[in-house]
Formats: structure tokens, C-alpha cells, sequence
């Protein structure tokens, strides 16, 4: 384990590959599902100078959710232990009382990563942004539903929906970690497992907002730097090089176990 704290800063980008909807949840009569948007300091095409402009943006919160489905669905494929942090998604009850507890002796990788209920988070998102501003980013786009029987348009289906165009200029946001003393697990002085699946979640999504299913939202995530205690650029194969071993899960596990608490 580890005996100081652990402060993570991952920096990242966002492009968009294809037209992207992350909605309002607001509607008018004209456009049925609107972007969200919020008040940022943006460039003003191609100079330095930053101007407060109203802009579409993702939410950090819809970036943290994103981030820890890929993390279960990773640890998961790798054969680690996965409980489901909202009661009435699958998970008994009884399992959830189980690990309401401290993160230093919890069992659940994810867990310690993002924190839990006792204990409160220990990862944070920040909003992803653009850095500058160019007019005619987003259109409208009207859409209709299929029937699946017959094939055609539904009757009364015609919607439109807003969208960012592909592209947008590329957002910027950035992942912040505080771990207490014994939450993580490390081999050594190595980079903490928890950190390493983090790493290895954020480069494989590839979509996000509403209508993936459609085509929208795909995006390639690049991961600009890792800033790790006193690393100021931690490099990106040092970081992945805890998950190298096919069996890590179990060998986290050991390590965990045969260190001091």
C-alpha cells in the first residue's frame, strides 16, 4: 500500500468525429432537444485574446459517469469484482451494506478510485471545454423514427435536434485525484493500479451524448499529460505498464494483501 497521499492530474482533449448532441434537457417550439451550453473564456479565431462567449460544452459530471462505466466494464472483462454503486441495477442490497465502509478496507478497485458513500469521492471531472470560438459550430437537425415493422417513417415523428458540428473545436478538460494514505495499491514505488485502469478507461472511449447509436457523438480522447505526485509528466506507457500483466487483478490482490495497513 502506500503510506502519503496520492493527488493525480490527467489532461485531456476531446474531437469530435461526427455531429454531437449532449442535450439541455430544454425544448422549444421550433427544436425539440437544445445543446447545453454554458458562459466560458474563449479564443476568438486565431488570437490570443480570450472573450466571455456562451459556448456548448460536457459536463464534467457526464464525463466522471461515462469514465467509471468504462472502468467497471474493464476491471470486469479482466475478472475483477464489480458492485454496482446505485441500489436496483442488479446489485442485492445486502452487497451494497457489505462494502459501506472505509476505502482503505475495501475490496472494490473501482471503489477506491472514485470513492464511496461513507467516505465521500476522490476523483473529480472538470468541464469539458473549448478553447476557442468559431460561428456556425452547431446546426439543426431534423430526424424521424422507423417502424421496424414496415419499414417506413412514423407517422408524427419528424424532431430536431441540435447539434455540434464535427468540426467543433477540440474540448479540453482534465481529471483531478486525491487519494488518502492506504486507499491505493501500488507495487513498490510504481504507479498505482486504480490509476493505471483510469488511464486505460479514458483511451477507449470513443463516443459521448445522446444518439450513439445513430452515428453522433464520436470522438477520439487523447490524453495530453499525467501529473502524479511529484511527477510533472508521468509517461503514458509508465503509467499503463501496471496492467501489463494479463492476470493484474489477482496480482493487486497479493500486493494488497502483503502490505502493511
Amino acid at each position: 500500500m502506500n503510506s502519503g497521499w496520492h493527488h493525480l492530474e490527467i489532461s485531456f482533449c476531446v474531437r469530435w468525429e461526427s455531429p454531437w448532441h449532449v442535450g439541455s434537457g430544454m425544448g422549444t417550439v421550433g427544436v425539440d432537444r437544445l445543446l447545453r451550453f454554458r458562459v466560458a473564456a474563449v479564443r476568438e479565431g486565431q488570437s490570443d485574446r480570450r472573450v466571455l462567449r456562451r459556448v456548448p460544452y460536457v459536463p464534467g459530471s457526464q464525463l466522471k459517469g461515462v469514465l467509471r462505466h468504462q472502468c467497471e466494464r474493464l476491471y470486469a472483462a479482466w475478472a475483477g469484482k464489480v458492485v454496482p454503486v446505485h441500489a436496483g441495477t442488479g446489485a442485492p442490497p445486502k452487497e451494497l451494506l457489505h462494502h459501506f465502509g472505509p476505502l482503505v478496507k475495501s475490496p472494490l478497485l473501482v471503489d477506491r478510485l472514485f470513492g464511496n458513500r461513507f467516505q465521500g469521492e476522490c476523483l473529480f471531472v472538470e468541464d469539458a471545454l473549448p478553447e476557442s470560438w468559431e460561428e456556425r459550430s452547431w446546426l439543426i437537425m431534423g430526424r424521424t423514427a422507423v417502424d421496424r415493422r414496415t419499414g417506413t417513417v412514423r407517422e408524427g415523428t419528424l424532431f430536431f435536434t441540435q447539434v455540434g458540428v464535427s468540426s467543433f473545436p477540440p474540448l479540453r478538460s482534465r481529471v483531478l485525484g486525491r487519494h488518502p494514505p492506504g486507499v491505493l495499491t501500488q507495487d513498490g514505488d510504481a504507479f498505482p493500479f486504480e490509476y493505471a485502469l483510469l488511464v486505460a478507461a479514458l483511451m477507449t472511449i470513443d463516443a459521448l451524448g445522446a444518439d450513439k447509436s445513430a452515428g453522433f457523438g464520436r470522438c477520439q480522447l487523447r490524453i495530453e499529460n499525467i501529473r502524479w505526485n511529484e511527477h510533472a509528466s508521468l509517461p503514458l506507457e509508465e503509467a499503463l505498464r501496471p496492467l501489463e500483466d494479463p492476470e493484474w487483478p489477482e496480482l493487486a490482490a497479493l500486493v494488497r494483501e502483503n502490505s502493511p495497513s
